[in-house]
């Protein structure tokens, strides 16, 4: 199965289920499962009209838009790869990009959304040391297309991604190429992870048809990224805020009836404030994922579950594995499922803990570096010779630079960074 195929049984089974919500507070625009697959077939077809194929890059440089599930899946199809760059980055960061991806097309947003965007970019293209990109400029949701990409132009060509038309076929796709890479790392995964996590994924959380996941964290980033395609593989749809503060979130999830919620500890604990200011009822929630509950707050990830009943853990992430690889059971004790870390997601992804000096693998209940083994970890690194792979122990393991200890039944949990605490 590939990100193509898993797109189609879903849109086989249920062509009319919702994939997707652009939230506004004006007009939110509803994706299907339809929807999502013709626009995907037919910028798969732009884009190979641009010249995309197999080993060659992408950035999309764009709001948390439903269109960043469209530029995945279509470049993947082709054995091309996505970069995401959030609308934040500075013109240095994405020059770096641009050196390293050496992308064909760069994606950038129409209208106020894409103001400043093109200025950075030509900035960008001036410091890199890389051809220059074709820019292929996306309305958005309720967003009108230029009538002339022209202006968005930097020196490779502009053009509009074609209307989506019926009955296109379902095209013959062959491989196993990288698929995404995050900056600024640019740690690179290939498409075969991508889906056997997102499932393992799914199915850890009990994501299933009807679910909505509150996608706050942008999808240019491993979080994002990584619980938005989980949310797709379990037959659920996302709720994409392009941005919008904590009370706007907890409306928006009142409104369309988000049933998870992935959050950093500083965004939960914002919620936790909003909520106590004004009470929703929110009765479909039923999960809060916390990234970086190292300490196991239970100001970020407590609330939830005493106020709502939303059974709230932390999240292990890091720069280089897919997030999370690991999560707590619904059923692990609070407050230690408030800690980052869990029981991996899959038999195939493994977790240990060794001595940052000797590098002897530790036991449970002893402190030192977390260290992961399968598919999750990055395959290669863009921008190196020949994508060079990830820095592995001699026997075959990525460390993360984290502290953690084995906690017994194969579960793990974060305490920092090793640098942090040596000495302490």
């Amino acid at each position: 199965m590939n990100l193509l195929s898993l797109l189609a049984g879903l849109t086989k089974r249920d062509p009319h289920a919702l994939i997707a919500i652009d939230a506004d507070p004006g007009q939110p625009v509803h994706v299907s499962r339809s929807e999502l697959w013709r626009r995907t077939l037919q910028l798969r077809a732009d884009l190979a009209t641009a010249g995309v194929g197999r080993g060659d890059g992408v950035v999309a440089w764009l709001p948390n838009w439903s269109d960043v599930l469209d530029w995945h899946i279509a470049a993947a199809s082709l054995g091309a790869h996505v970069v995401g760059l959030d609308p934040r980055t500075e013109p240095d960061a994405a020059a770096s990009v641009l050196g390293r991806a050496r992308p064909r097309v760069v994606a950038l947003p129409a209208g106020e959304d894409g103001d400043g965007l093109v200025a950075a970019l030509r900035e960008a293209v001036a410091a890199a040391e890389a051809p220059v990109p074709a820019v292929a400029v996306i309305a958005g949701p309720n967003g009108r297309a230029p009538i002339d990409p022209s202006p968005w132009d930097v020196g490779g060509g502009a053009w509009l991604p074609s209307a989506t038309t019926a009955g296109m076929p379902m095209p013959k796709t062959s491989g196993d190429e990288l698929a995404v890479a995050f900056a600024p790392g640019l740690a690179a995964h290939r498409e075969s992870a991508i889906v056997r996590h997102s499932l393992a994924v799914a199915e850890a959380l009990g994501i299933r048809d009807n679910d909505l996941m509150a996608c706050t964290r942008p999808l240019t980033g491993v979080p994002g990224f990584c619980f938005a395609f989980a949310a797709l593989a379990g037959g659920a749809g996302c709720l994409l805020e392009p941005g919008c503060d904590e009370d706007t979130l907890l409306d928006d999830m009142a409104r369309f009836g988000a049933t998870q919620l992935v959050a950093d500890d500083g965004t939960a604990r914002r919620l936790a404030d909003a909520w106590h200011r004004r009470h929703r009822a929110l009765p479909t929630w039923r999960w809060l994922g916390v990234l970086g509950a190292t300490g196991g707050d239970p100001e970020a990830a407590g609330w939830a579950e005493k106020e709502l009943g939303v059974v709230s853990t932390g999240v292990y992430g890091s720069a280089d594995v897919l997030v999370p690889p690991a999560l707590w059971p619904g059923d692990a004790p609070a407050p230690a499922r408030w800690h980052a870390g869990g029981r991996p997601v899959s038999p195939e992804v493994e977790v240990r803990v060794t001595d940052p000096v000797s590098g002897r693998p530790l036991p449970g209940g002893e402190q030192g570096e977390l260290q992961f083994r399968g598919y999750g970890v990055a395959d290669a690194y863009l921008g190196h010779p020949e994508h060079g792979p990830p820095r592995l122990t001699g026997d075959g393991w990525f460390a993360t630079g984290d502290l953690g200890v084995l906690t017994g039944d194969g579960a793990f949990r974060c305490l920092g960074r090793v640098n942090d605490h040596q000495g302490t």
